[in-house]
């Protein structure tokens, strides 16, 4: 069958070529076709439908090739793009423009035109930042940050893989209408992964098309975002030791600094100024919290670029406020626009100085918040970025508070023991006039202590009297009284404990009397007790403390102030007793020297201040007694006035006397007196002296009647008695009343050989013990003493002195 119909095919085809040219032939060949034809016309409707189905194969085939080619292009197209994002990676040394590349490569391969990469910021990624973007408009801005967990871009992070999108609104997942910014409902969300973790995500979109995102496009976009990614971990790296290397040179810049001899705001000024080399802030400030009150934050350094209005010790309440925030959250804490700050401070201290965003980083000391380290910039981009370097610089300033710190309690410890060694000195040379003391006081308290005035109040009783003051009228204070409690004086003067009031309006122990002057009004006070031997003498109070509050080294220095104070008021005091009881001793040992020699006064005065006392101390000594005879009628006669007068001047001359020859007077006795020769210094010559004494008071009545008859109209006889003998001699009495006396049998006997003198008008008898201890050569006779009524001086002989047989050896002492 199929090689007939091939013949015929041949032969029809073989006609149709010879034409006319064989008409015989032909017309053999119509026959055989005519013969054939239903069967032809069966097998040409065959072959006809299979022309057609190779002709639709072939134009299958065609639009197959024709796509297939196009897929082709579009594939070279994308491995062109990527070949040349691959090259420009390698000559691209900046991440962020890294990014905005790839940003514009995927949207030219996915024929997009909206889109953006947004990073995780670091540390916590608590949110996005827009890092590139392109067709956004005013809507996404490049430094805008995207909340992380209302965002749609989170699930690409935290499944850790492509997020397509085909139709928002119809999508469960999210639940949300299309946001006419984002153009079309369909948008691919692709997280950037590095090595070690994803850093952020690029999503696209379209404007104006609603087709779809493929599989495809989320393969050559991986392939692109790899490759970025790769290249800006890279840079990452690179551009972190390039930082940390930077950092690492700047923290050394730093420690050399400490080192240095550089203090106090010069110290830290120069740590600001280094991490302005690394971080170009255009405005900041380090803080202290203040010891005293830990509500209060104090700026103790500051820098700015541009003219700033806070200065230097301005000191603030900052409970509540963003600086509260950051202490209590102790980390870093970074406001992106200070425009969101609302308090007074924060307006004062970021908002009024031109601030656009901040930092804020506690300083620790010890694991305890101490102050705070606050910058700001145009850009919290900046900021962000030197995380790590914040951290390590707040640590270099604690150090440098505290350095700070200890130098300064150096200088204020030396400058204060300089202040109490000043005015030990002055105090210790002083004159001890009370007020003398008192004034250079309040001179000291004035220079070491920075206060705007102070006074002193002394305890008489139950009040306080004012004693001294600087700065103070002191006229108007100078009537107060001050009960005791009664004020900050009182209190402390009632308690004997010290007081520090930083406000006085709030106190209970406020007295407006005493704290309010015409010059100026009492804000803050610091008083301490002066204590002597256990009480309370006084009250110091300082007022006013300017640029501060009163502190703890503030009442140490006024406390060691008055003790130094207390003392001297004691030395004054014991000072002006001693010279009270000196000037009573010179009167007494004016009057004494008068009746005992010096050596005798200098013996007593010696003895007891080195604790030899002369008590019950048995001695032989040789007594002298002279009496007046006749007083009585003489005293009536002359009247109480003038037998005193009298009186003195006999005593005066015959104890003038006894002096001369080295006795001393022991004891008056209304007409006369006994004198003693030998105590408490002992001479082997004590008799003699005793003997030439007896012989020139004899003498020396002539001259002396000469006077009294002269100035009172009378004359006097006397007769004097001389015995030696063993005696107790000392100190004898008790505590409220002591003499230096003699007692024994030799004192009764001397007084019993003075009534044997009667007879003899002026006239000396001396005892045979005293002619026998004398060393001299004695003119005297002998009297008849049987008839004595005294059995006691039967037993020895008594004599008549008469004078010296030679030259008189005594009248001196060894």
């Amino acid at each position: 069958m199929e090689t007939r119909f091939i013949f015929l095919e041949a032969g029809f085809f073989i006609g149709l070529s010879l034409g006319n040219k064989n008409m015989k032939f032909k017309k053999l060949l119509d026959k055989i076709l005519q013969k054939m034809w239903p069967s032809c016309c069966e097998q040409l409707s065959a072959v006809t439908d299979a022309l057609q189905n190779i002709a639709q194969s072939s134009k299958t085939i065609k639009n197959q090739y024709h796509k297939t080619v196009g897929q082709l292009e579009e594939k070279a197209s994308s491995i062109s793009i990527l070949k040349d994002f691959s090259d420009v990676c390698y000559i691209t040394f900046d991440p962020e423009e890294l990014l905005y590349i790839v940003l514009e490569r995927s949207l030219l391969l996915t024929n997009s035109n909206l889109g953006s990469i947004l990073t995780l910021e670091e540390p916590n990624g608590k949110s996005f930042m827009v890092t590139a973007t392109i067709g956004g408009g005013e809507f996404v801005k490049k430094g805008d940050k995207i909340d992380f967990e209302t965002s749609i871009a989170k699930y690409a992070v935290i499944n850790k893989s492509p997020l397509v999108v085909k139709d928002i609104e119809n999508d469960s997942r999210f639940g949300r209408k299309n946001r006419s910014r984002y153009g079309t409902k369909s948008f691919i969300c692709l997280p950037i992964k590095t090595s070690t973790k994803i850093i952020g995500v690029l999503t696209i979109s379209r404007k104006n098309e609603d087709k779809h995102y493929s599989r495809e496009d989320v393969a050559i976009l991986t392939s692109l975002v790899s490759i970025a990614a790769f290249r800006y971990e890279n840079l990452r790296l690179l551009k972190g030791i390039d930082r940390k290397t930077l950092y690492l040179k700047s923290i050394e810049t730093i420690l050399k600094i400490l080192r240095s001899n550089s203090r106090g705001s010069e110290l830290l000024h120069a740590i600001i100024n280094e991490i302005q080399e690394v971080i170009p802030f255009d405005y900041g400030i380090v803080m202290a919290i203040d010891e005293c009150k830990p509500d209060y934050i104090s700026i103790i350094s500051s820098l700015s670029t541009e003219p700033a209005n806070i200065a230097n010790r301005y000191q603030f309440k900052f409970q509540g406020s963003l600086i509260d925030k950051a202490l209590k959250q102790e980390g870093i804490l970074i406001i992106d626009d200070t425009k969101e700050l609302c308090s007074d401070i924060e307006k004062e201290l970021f908002v009024n100085q031109g601030c656009k965003s901040c930092l804020l980083a506690p300083i620790k000391m010890n694991g305890v918040n101490k102050g705070l380290l606050a910058l700001s910039a145009k850009s919290h981009i900046m900021l962000l970025k030197a995380h790590d370097f914040i951290k390590m610089v707040v640590k270099a300033l604690s150090l440098a508070i505290d350095q700070n710190w200890l130098s300064e309690a150096v200088v204020q410890r030396k400058q204060e023991l300089d202040t109490i060694r000043k005015i030990g000195t002055a105090l210790a040379s002083s004159t001890f006039d009370i007020k003398q003391v008192l004034n250079y006081t309040m001179d000291m308290i004035r220079e070491a202590m920075n206060v705007e005035a102070g006074s002193l109040y002394l305890v008489k009783g139950d009040e306080l009297e004012f004693a001294a003051a600087f700065n103070i009228e002191a006229a108007s204070i100078k009537r107060l009284r001050l009960k005791l409690g009664q004020g900050v004086p009182g209190y402390v003067a009632s308690k004997g404990e010290s007081i520090i009031i930083n406000d006085t309006q709030a106190s209970p122990y406020f007295f407006p009397d005493t704290a309010n002057h015409e010059d100026f009004k009492t804000r803050s006070a610091l008083c301490i007790p002066m204590i002597s031997q256990g009480k309370v003498v006084g009250v110091i109070e300082a007022i006013n403390k300017i640029n501060g509050d009163f502190v703890g080294n503030d009442k140490d220095l006024l406390q060691s102030i008055g003790a130094s104070v207390s003392i001297a008021i004691e030395n004054a005091g014991l000072y002006s007793e001693i010279m009270s009881i000196a000037e009573q001793e010179r009167g007494i040992r004016t009057m004494f020297q008068k009746f005992v020699p010096k050596e005798v006064l200098e013996k007593i005065v010696h003895g007891s201040e080195t604790g030899i006392e002369s008590i019950k101390e048995l001695k032989i000594l040789t007594l002298l007694n002279v009496d007046i005879r006749g007083f009585s009628d003489i005293s009536r006669r002359l009247g109480p006035q003038k037998t005193v007068s009298l009186l003195n001047h006999f005593f005066s001359i015959m104890g003038g006397l006894v002096f001369k020859h080295y006795g001393i007077v022991d004891k008056y006795l209304g007409d006369g007196f006994l004198a003693i020769f030998g105590a408490p210094v002992s001479n082997s010559i004590d008799a003699d002296n005793a003997i030439a004494a007896a012989l020139e008071m004899q003498a020396s009545v002539s001259s002396l009647n000469d006077y009294l008859i002269k100035e009172l109209g009378t004359s006097i006889t006397i007769g004097i008695s001389v015995h030696t003998g063993e005696m107790v001699v000392g100190n004898i009495g008790f505590d409220m009343k002591m003499d230096y006396t003699v007692i024994g049998d030799s004192v009764n006997d001397v007084f019993r050989l003075q009534e044997l003198t009667k007879p003899i008008n002026n006239g000396i008898l001396i005892s045979e013990k005293t002619s026998r201890a004398s060393q001299s050569l004695l003119d005297m006779i002998e009297i008849d003493s049987s008839s004595c009524s005294e059995t006691s001086l039967r037993n020895f002989k008594i004599y008549e002195l008469l004078g010296f047989q030679n030259d008189y050896i005594g009248a001196h002492s060894n």
